[in-house]
């Protein structure tokens, strides 16, 4: 209930700019404290779902050269997906043919990864 309140908190703090919008279209800052209160409400479970849910993967990506192989390329970083967390890990940047060694050996292991697959 705390981080919900402060989420609120923190949409509130759009207020003042999007009451110079709506103050055009004829609405009130009390009508637009509350458009922030509902629209909060709102997109507290979606963005929650969005930052917490195992159903989004998250990826890093860069350029620079692979910690694998040493070849120079765009690098990708799997951090984040079910059943699989390097949040805390020490960062490893792999080309697109070692990460796709990573995924697949990833997904051998029951590990569902949607991205790089090809």
């Amino acid at each position: 209930m705390k981080r919900f309140l402060l989420y609120l908190f923190r949409w509130q703090l759009s207020t003042p700019i999007l009451w110079l919008v709506v103050r055009r279209m004829g609405a009130g800052l009390w009508s637009t404290v509350l458009a922030n209160l509902i629209g909060g409400a709102i997109f507290f479970w979606v963005d929650r779902f969005i930052f917490t849910s195992k159903a989004v993967e998250i990826w890093h990506i860069r350029e620079g050269k692979c910690d694998k192989c040493g070849v120079v390329s765009h690098l990708w970083r799997l951090v984040k997906t079910a059943g699989y967390d390097k949040s805390d890990a020490q960062p490893v940047f792999l080309c697109l043919k070692c990460s796709k060694e990573k995924t697949d050996e990833l997904r051998a292991q029951g590990i569902p990864v949607r991205g790089k697959s090809k």
